[in-house]
Order: structure tokens, then C-alpha cells, then sequence
């Protein structure tokens, strides 16, 4: 018989009783690490972005996309995103197609297109955003 190691033996005994636990403790809670802080600097300039009409287009397979979407942390929900695979959720391709997007993820900002990944300050500075204090 093999003996396994202590800590190795922990996920078989906890089972997925113990697993559906630990995802209401941390992963749902308000309180939760991953839960978007409306007061954030994230969260503002998001919302400050789909208040002036800017626009992230991208597509669910793009690894750009992601990082760009990383860098809102918790707030990347509130977003004013536009899926252009025609595969991925909620696409628009027919919107990518009109409005010129060549590559992911490319921001609309006052009617101006800016691919690429860009920084929160420099989305921030494109779209007229100055945190309040």
C-alpha cells in the first residue's frame, strides 16, 4: 500500500463539501478580496470610461485582451466592452467590422481609436479622467 504524505492525503478527505465551504467563505463573500471597491481607482475610471462612451473592443481568445482587463483588477466587470469573435459571447463583429478594429484590444475614446494594450493612467489621460480625491 502507498502511504501518501499528510498534507497530500487533505484534498481527499475535505472532499467537495469542504471545497463548496471554502468557495462561499472566500470567493463569494462582499468582503472578498476579488469583490470591485466602487470607491477604486478601477472602478472609477471604468465607470468614467462607459459614462464618456469609450469603448474596449476585443475577443475572448485574445491574451491581450486579458492583461488589458486585468489591470481593472475586480472592476474589469464594469467595463464598456464589445466582443468581436463572432464565437464569443454576446459578439458584435458587424460593430468590430464598421468601426475599422484591426487588432485586440483597441479603445474608442472620443471617437478616436487607440490599439493596443494602455496603461490606467494613460486611459485615464485619453479620456479626460482625473480621480476625485
Amino acid at each position: 500500500m502507498v502511504q501518501l504524505h499528510p498534507l497530500r492525503r487533505w484534498p481527499h478527505a475535505v472532499g467537495l463539501g469542504g471545497l463548496a465551504l471554502t468557495a462561499l467563505a472566500f470567493g463569494c463573500s462582499p468582503n472578498s478580496p476579488n469583490a470591485a471597491d466602487p470607491s477604486s481607482y478601477e472602478a472609477q475610471l471604468a465607470q468614467h470610461l462607459e459614462a464618456t462612451d469609450g469603448v474596449m473592443y476585443g475577443a475572448y481568445w485574445c491574451p491581450h485582451c486579458a492583461d488589458q482587463k486585468a489591470m481593472f483588477k475586480a472592476s474589469a466587470e464594469r467595463l464598456p466592452y464589445v466582443e468581436c469573435a463572432a464565437d464569443g459571447d454576446n459578439p458584435q463583429p458587424e460593430l468590430c467590422q464598421q468601426k475599422g478594429i484591426q487588432g485586440y484590444p483597441t479603445w474608442e475614446i472620443g471617437g478616436q481609436l487607440y490599439p493596443g494594450v494602455r496603461s490606467l493612467d494613460e486611459l485615464a489621460e485619453l479620456s479626460g479622467f482625473s480621480a476625485p480625491p
